[in-house]
């Protein structure tokens, strides 16, 4: 373990952005500030007292994403205190693994997400969205858009739908999802809260019952599809890294998928004449989704690079070790890729958002993602004809894991 951290002392004082990433006033002014850091080249900061730089220029992003592990890698360097920008507390998944052993892996996981596999789901998926909006009309006419509708449903198409669980095993994972948020402002040196750990060491237990279960019943299921999956050489998943991507894909899918259906219909209530129109032709939807996507994404940062040797981006010098941040968010409002980056367009189709990412580690659900959002968003806009903001003004406050946008609470109407 190296003892050895950057000191912002010695880098360029003149390109030093004065925040904290982990502070929550950033998550509450994100997209503003996405704005402005696109129109700069990259940006030193710090998180929790560690020095780091920031990528947002649409260039520059892509320059670190599609690194091949060369000059930036997911893999963080044993120095003391690094051990924050693990984002699944010690728990080894494909977002953290570079080079031929992230892609054994993924390519290991790549059967379960094919459009086969993703559309074999599309009965149910439609099924759970039918009964939230079943409930919803059943209701007042008003209703939350995250807490009746957004977060339950990503939660049953993940744990229900895809994983076939049993409601204890899925309290497991709920469990595990709703106690990400306590580590994500945690100090160098500080432990891991017991309840973070305690849901970690349950799930790790009910994903192995999980596990043995499905290779006594194999069925056509995620969990399944994993269990059985093998390479050319019979090469096969082991039970820890089972239970590691198991885990990792969770509890990523879960928060990402629901902040994004709701800051799309968010961003569509505030525009009630594009919504009007996409209500008018349904076929706008898939265009209409990738500006929502593209417009406000999930959140503002992605997960850490660490730079291999002392290499420089967009002319800012990166020193070895330097843990890197990309902005998805803000390349998203380069206005050299998306010409009038602010201005909220259905039609305009963007090509290539930044919003997965890009390269090696882009999202490997991205295309089941892509599918909740437009079956949710054309069923809703189908039965109710009407839908809007209850507030055109209304201003979300954020929650969610680290970097994650995800609003507390949308009022919306049905009628």
């Amino acid at each position: 373990m190296h003892h050895s951290r950057i000191r912002l002392a010695d880098l360029d004082q003149a390109n030093i952005l004065e925040v904290d990433v982990a502070d929550e006033v950033l998550r509450q002014n994100a997209l503003s500030l996405m704005a402005d850091w696109v129109t700069r080249k990259p940006l030193y900061c710090v998180r929790r007292g560690l020095a780091a730089v920031i990528c947002a220029r649409a260039k520059d992003v892509s320059e670190v994403l599609m690194d091949d592990g060369q000059r930036f890698s997911v893999v963080a360097p044993k120095i003391e205190g690094y051990e924050i920008f693990d984002l699944f507390g010690g728990v080894e998944s494909v977002l953290q693994m570079d080079g031929a052993r992230h892609s054994r892996i993924r390519g290991l996981m790549q059967p379960a997400f094919t459009p086969r596999a993703v559309n074999a789901l599309l009965g149910a998926i439609q099924q759970i969205v039918t009964d939230k909006i079943d409930a919803i009309e059943r209701g007042s006419g008003f209703f939350d858009a995250m807490g009746d509708f957004c977060d339950d449903i990503i939660t049953r198409v993940m744990l229900d739908a895809t994983l076939q669980l049993t409601p204890p095993q899925q309290q497991a994972f709920t469990r595990v999802h709703n106690s990400f948020p306590l580590i994500m402002g945690i100090a160098p040196g500080e432990a891991y809260p017991e309840e973070y750990v305690e849901a970690g060491r349950a799930l790790h237990q009910a994903v192995l019952e999980i596990i043995e279960e499905k290779r006594r019943h194999p069925r056509e299921d995620f969990i399944s599809n994993l269990v059985t999956a093998r390479d050319g050489n019979d090469d096969k998943l082991s039970d820890e890294e089972l239970v590691n991507q198991i885990y990792a894909v969770c509890a990523a899918a879960q928060g990402a998928t629901a902040a994004s259906l709701g800051a799309a219909l968010l961003n569509l209530g505030r525009h009630p004449d594009q919504f009007d129109s996409l209500k008018r032709d349904p076929a706008l939807v898939d265009s209409a989704l990738e500006e929502c996507l593209r417009y406000q994404s999930s959140g503002f940062l992605i997960f850490p690079r660490f730079a291999t040797t002392d290499t420089e981006v967009g002319g800012v010098a990166i020193p070895k070790h330097m843990p890197v941040y990309v902005s998805a968010q803000a390349a998203n409002f380069d206005p050299e890729k998306f010409p009038d980056p602010l201005r909220f367009d259905i039609r305009r189709n963007p090509q290539r958002i930044f919003t997965f990412g890009s390269g090696a580690h882009s999202c490997i659900g991205m295309r089941m993602a892509r599918l909740v959002m437009r079956i949710s968003l054309l069923s809703l806009m189908q039965r109710f004809p009407r839908l809007g903001l209850v507030d055109l003004d209304f201003e979300p406050v954020y929650g969610g894991n680290f970097s994650e946008l995800s609003p507390l609470t949308i009022p919306m109407r049905t009628h």
